[in-house]
């Protein structure tokens, strides 16, 4: 049967607007919208889902002060009850809708943690002679309410009390003050805070024991109608990891309020217990209470972290915020530095990695803030994956499928507790579980299947490339030659992960001939032509005497140094097929020739094929042509000649006269252009010379007229008249 996909879902299924408290009305308070989203997921595929959070205005606070009543601090709660009229002004100032409760803790009434002397028991104090209650582990004294001055007369009515060490009884007296929601009055929607006042160490797990209390701490309550915890004797002292897991589950802050001697201490608790305390020095009379409570809320309810309880399932969720800053989103579930009327806005990216074993299946996430976690948005994911039959298990009720077995689909799968082929073999208890085991372990083994497979019904079903009984048997070794385990018919059987090779064979996949022929070149006789050492069928050449240069070929026929024989061999059948005087085939010596050309082809790299040239005279040209053998395992009886290229020149004597002749015409012409050139340099030169001298001449007649003034120029120089007077008589 063939399935259309289904369409994707995507419904808001619930959208009420965020809300801040409205008086008398808390339920109508909502701080994250929307507040369901019905949505489907395929394998693979990721859905980012938008979702605002804003923190509510007035937002109930039950606020629960739990404080160490041991004589140390005395004057500690006298400092409480003076504070009858600020108390209630702070915390209106924190939130309208407030709440107060009061307890009070002590120590275990069991030796050695107090004195057992009779007098001592009934009044503790009776050593600074005054008096005091008898030693309690955890007194609840008032559930929470909105009356102050009740809390007040509580807190002034309550007697301190002491005991032997400097370590008390905080985490068992916070156990109880969670776990014991009901009487404590916890509201399920409000910010619940345990203001912790104590200048004492606080005992742990494994301390009760000394005094008896030897039963694990069991998260309940204990607390009878006078309000004691009852079972102080019984039950030891919380760890941690449960007081962790107290809070996580009802989500419970608590505020530690201590001295700044045991500071320390309780620094180092916070950092086990992060998410949930904050601690803050307590002055010695308590005269700084009301500013670690404003403190210590503003800092609580400024940070904001979103968990969700997609690990259960097989969807996973990651967060991105802008914190509410109006920024850019980054990865991140945690703000911090949140006021109220603030909005963050939150994108979740819901994703499916992989499909679960269980194709149709559907998983319920639920978002909320990690402090509060009442407001929360769920998402009802329906997983896409396989058909509509897979999430139907039927009873196989027409017996078409073995017995212990049922349909999917149309496919038998084994019910629960039975596998096999048949869905014969029960696995239902670890007994025939083990039994099967171990119809897959050989002797002396210790896993089944030999590590390399599967125990089915007690049968071992391999991996690949193994093989056997118990799948002890690695798979022999494939040829490379023909890609067959070990070389294939004729050539050797695999025995249990190794080959056994026939006669005329060797090697680890029985592929190396142990013939030399295919070591012999055409017409010779010689192994490697004597050059080198036959190995598994091919020749491994040695070196020359020569030079040291390494011999090479199929055969290692030649080198750098010697004339390669087969070509000599190959050279008649070439030109043969040039003169095509000859068939495809030419029979040299008992060897069959087969000669083709490529012209241009590029050789190939194999080493078995060898590069020859013959030279030829064709047309008064010189013709030079290139080509290779390949020398196969056949080579005895069989080569193939390819003619790859061909290249003509000119004879060499017709080359060396018209080279002759081009560098005597050469030589001359050069000659002319510099006899010609050193002769109108020549010229060049008199003509300067010349002109000089006449210049210089000039000067000094000059000079000589002008230095000696009886110097008389030995030239005369007569003008005749242009014309002569006529006489009148004439």
């Amino acid at each position: 049967m063939i399935q259309r996909p289904e369409k994707p879902v995507w419904e808001v299924a619930e959208n009420r607007s965020l809300q801040d408290m409205q008086p008398n009305q808390e339920e109508a308070v909502v701080q994250i919208q929307p507040q369901r989203i019905k949505l489907s997921l395929k394998s693979r595929e990721t859905r980012k889902i938008k979702f605002t959070y804003r923190p509510a205005k007035n937002y109930p606070l039950d606020l629960y002060y739990l404080m160490d009543l041991t004589w140390s601090m005395k004057d500690d709660k006298e400092t409480l009850v003076s504070l009858r009229d600020d108390l209630p002004a702070l915390l209106k100032n924190l939130t309208d809708n407030f709440r107060i409760g009061f307890g009070s803790f002590a120590e275990k009434p069991l030796m050695p943690y107090i004195s057992v002397d009779p007098r001592r028991l009934a009044n503790p104090c009776s050593s600074e002679e005054e008096d005091c209650e008898a030693t309690y582990s955890y007194r609840h004294h008032l559930s929470l309410t909105n009356k102050v001055n009740e809390f007040i007369e509580h807190v002034n009515s309550s007697s301190v009390t002491a005991n032997l060490d400097n370590a008390e009884a905080q985490l068992e007296a916070l156990v109880q003050a969670i776990a014991c929601g009901d009487k404590v009055g916890w509201s399920p929607q409000s910010r619940k805070i345990v203001l912790l006042l104590t200048d004492g160490l606080m005992h742990t797990a494994g301390d009760g024991k000394l005094g008896g209390a030897t039963l694990r701490n069991d998260e309940s309550c204990h607390i009878n109608e006078d309000g004691y915890y009852s079972e102080a004797g019984s039950y030891d002292y919380p760890s941690i990891a449960q007081v962790f897991r107290l809070l996580d589950k009802y989500k419970v802050n608590v505020i530690f309020a201590v001295t700044e001697s045991v500071k320390y201490h309780y620094d180092s608790l916070h950092r086990l217990l992060e998410d949930y305390t904050y601690v803050a020095r307590l002055e010695s009379d308590s005269s700084n209470i009301l500013k670690l409570v404003k403190t210590g809320y503003e800092d609580i309810v400024s940070v904001v972290d979103f968990e969700d309880d997609s690990q259960l399932g097989p969807v996973k969720v990651k967060y991105f915020t802008d914190c509410g800053v109006k920024g850019p989103m980054v990865e991140a579930t945690r703000c911090t530095g949140v006021e109220y009327g603030m909005t963050l806005n939150y994108e979740a990216h819901v994703s499916l990695d992989s499909c679960p074993e269980y194709k149709k299946m559907s998983q319920i996430i639920k978002i909320s803030e990690s402090q509060l976690g009442q407001d929360s948005l769920t998402l009802d994911v329906d997983i896409q994956c396989g058909c509509e039959c897979e999430g139907d298990l039927q009873k196989d009720i027409l017996l078409t499928c073995p017995f212990n077995s049922h349909i999917v689909c149309g496919v038998c799968q084994c019910n629960k507790g039975w596998s096999g082929p048949s869905c014969d073999c029960s696995i239902s208890d670890e007994s025939a579980s083990a039994r099967l085991q171990a119809q897959c372990r050989a002797a002396n083994a210790t896993r089944a299947c030999s590590g390399a497979g599967d125990c089915v019904c007690g049968e071992c079903v391999c991996d690949r490339g193994y093989s056997g009984r118990y799948c002890q048997c690695p798979t022999c070794d494939i040829s490379l030659e023909n890609g067959m385990e070990c070389g294939g018919v004729g050539r050797g059987v695999c025995a249990c992960g190794n080959c056994v090779c026939a006669e005329g064979w060797s090697g680890s996949a029985c592929d190396c001939p142990e013939d030399t022929a295919t070591c012999r070149a055409p017409g010779s006789d010689n192994v490697c032509s004597g050059h080198g050492d036959c190995v598994c069928g091919q020749c491994q050449c040695s070196m020359t005497e020569e030079d040291g240069s390494k011999y090479t070929g199929a055969f290692c026929e030649t080198c750098a140094t010697c004339e390669n024989p087969l070509c000599a061999n190959a050279e008649p059948c070439v030109l043969c097929h040039l003169n095509s005087s000859c068939t495809d085939v030419c029979h040299i010596a008992n060897v069959n020739y087969t000669v083709s050309e490529r012209m241009n082809e590029r050789a190939s790299s194999d080493e078995s094929e060898t590069s020859c040239i013959l030279r030829l005279d064709e047309n008064g040209l010189e013709c030079e042509y290139t080509y290779t053998y390949y020398a196969g395992a056949q080579a005895m009886i069989a080569m193939e000649i390819v003619i790859r290229s061909k290249e003509c020149y000119q004879p060499t004597s017709a080359r060396i006269m018209t080279s002759a002749l081009v560098i005597m015409a050469c030589v001359i012409a050069a000659g002319i252009v510099v006899i010609m050139g050193v002769k109108s340099a020549q010229i060049v030169s008199d003509r300067r010379a010349y002109a000089k001298f006449v210049q210089e001449a000039q000067e000094s007649r000059k000079n000589m007229q002008e230095l000696n003034p009886l110097y008389i120029s030995p030239i005369s120089e007569f003008r005749l008249p242009d014309s002569f007077p006529r006489d009148k008589h004439d």
